[in-house]
């Protein structure tokens, strides 16, 4: 065994004692009823793993994935240092879409104290990795409670290879050290007694490659959690594309360097640099691109780290310098680092917060991006249709379920129905849909739908 072996282990060992599993009640995200119908939760527990973090004065806060915490009703930690008992945590927060897959979470003052009291040692706070990420063939540990080990387990490995972001996913490493269930957002350290990322995923009917989340990504989430209150990372706010020599005489270019914007949101971080479709971003605070957008440099000879994780790593309000080429001359210009614009669709995994009316015999929901995966599994035409409106900058409503025997059952409403109108009104949210209900003179509420289809429900019927 080398000395460097040796160490590795001898790190591993010290660190493990800050690494807690997590034991939750809540409900299972993934059952497609539970989507159409958020009144049906089906109830569930399970485990993973986190490690307490060591990040300013901060006292009893733990960093796990997101997907352990995210449907959770009740949440408790146990520890290495405190033999079988457990400990009520709260969730500070997190990134409901999972990309990346990170969240924060807290022992409570009160159950702070009474860790401190039963624990044979101080807590080992574990310190996340800056600077410089890891270079291909590092080796690490990787340290969690897999299949719901009574223990904390390691296991060795290196990073194996680099998966770069894109505007709706960020940066993972891969690694050939076994994560398995339960492992789940536990560290994987190095040598130098640092966290490198958290133990994400690893890929099903592959052997050996897991996914670990960079812990540069881990941080500035803290950040914007503390500083922010929210999980969110700085956006490009607008459509890039991929540069070419074919556009050196439109672009007035010398040479394809950096990318082509190809569309300004409203109210991003494009448009309050000032910058126009078809101007071409060069390079972000002094980092260059090549025309794919790839970091160009020693960076970008070994991994491929683009424009997008380079913005997301950003802290949300800090000043960024943009070089850009317009009609063939360079320009510098700034602005503040800030999330990307919402859209109308959203992601909304999180069942609790799922809003939704009970009316006519139907339930009827805010669009999202859960929905229309869900509704794939029983009608992959009205995915298609609910596809096209992405990009839409208001809300839309759906109809997600038909009780039998009712008006909507009766007029034979298909699932998946967009309602644009309540009596001629333009409706956007379920606020508006119910505003139209209770203030109608009428009878009966007409609704029309994005299709055509049209619906005409008698109110003396209703009883919600």
């Amino acid at each position: 065994m080398s000395k460097s072996t040796r160490k590795l282990n001898e790190v591993a060992r010290q660190m493990m004692s800050g690494v807690v599993q997590i034991l939750v009640e809540g409900y299972l995200e993934e059952d497609i009823q539970s989507v159409l119908n958020p009144a049906i939760r089906i109830p569930s527990i399970w485990s993973g793993s986190g490690f307490f973090v060591k990040y300013k004065d901060l006292q009893g806060y733990i960093v796990t994935n997101a997907h352990v915490v995210r449907n959770a009703v009740k949440i408790e930690i146990s520890s290495m240092l405190t033999s079988e008992e457990r400990f009520e945590a709260e969730i500070v927060g997190l990134v409901k879409q999972l990309e990346p897959d990170v969240a924060l979470i807290k022992l409570s003052e009160k159950e702070l104290i009474r860790f401190k009291k039963l624990a044979i040692q101080p807590i080992e706070y574990l310190e996340l990795r800056g600077g410089t990420s890891p270079s291909r063939g590092e080796n690490i540990k990787a340290i969690g409670y897999p299949l719901g080990m009574a223990e904390p387990n390691i296991s060795g490995g290196e990073i194996t290879n680099f998966i770069s972001g894109s505007e709706f996913s960020s940066e993972r490493y891969v690694t050939n050290a076994a994560i398995n269930p339960g492992n789940s957002g536990g560290p994987s350290i190095s040598e130098d007694g640092k966290v490198v990322g958290v133990n994400t995923a690893v890929v099903v009917n592959a052997e050996n490659i897991g996914f670990i989340t960079p812990a540069s990504f881990v941080k500035i989430i803290i950040e914007n959690l503390i500083l922010q209150n929210e999980p969110q990372f700085a956006g490009i706010g607008g459509k890039l594309q991929k540069n070419s020599e074919n556009f050196n005489p439109l672009l007035k270019q010398e040479q394809a360097k950096g990318v082509i914007i190809s569309q300004v949101a409203s109210n991003g971080f494009l448009e309050a640099a000032n910058l126009q479709a078809r101007d071409v971003i060069l390079s972000i605070n002094q980092i260059e691109f090549d025309r794919h957008g790839i970091v160009v440099g020693k960076e970008g000879l070994y991994r491929h780290t683009n424009i997008f994780d380079v913005m997301k790593l950003v802290p949300i309000g800090e000043e960024v310098s943009i070089t850009y080429l317009r009609a063939g001359e360079i320009h510098q210009t700034q602005a503040q680092a800030m999330p990307n614009p919402e859209k109308g669709i959203l992601s909304n995994p999180i069942l609790s917060e799922r809003n939704y009316l009970e009316i006519f015999g139907m339930i009827i929901q805010p669009l999202s991006f859960e929905i229309i995966q869900a509704i794939q599994e029983v009608d992959p035409y009205a995915q298609i249709e609910m596809l096209k409106i992405l990009d839409r900058d208001k809300p839309m409503l759906v109809v997600t379920h038909i009780h039998q025997g009712t008006q909507a059952d009766e007029m034979e409403w298909p699932l998946g129905e967009l309602i644009i109108k309540a009596n001629d009104q333009e409706t956007h949210t379920l606020e508006e849909l119910q505003k139209v209900i209770e203030n109608s003179s009428k009878e009966a509420i007409l609704l029309e739908c994005m299709s055509g289809t049209i619906g005409y429900f008698q109110l003396e019927k209703n009883t919600n």
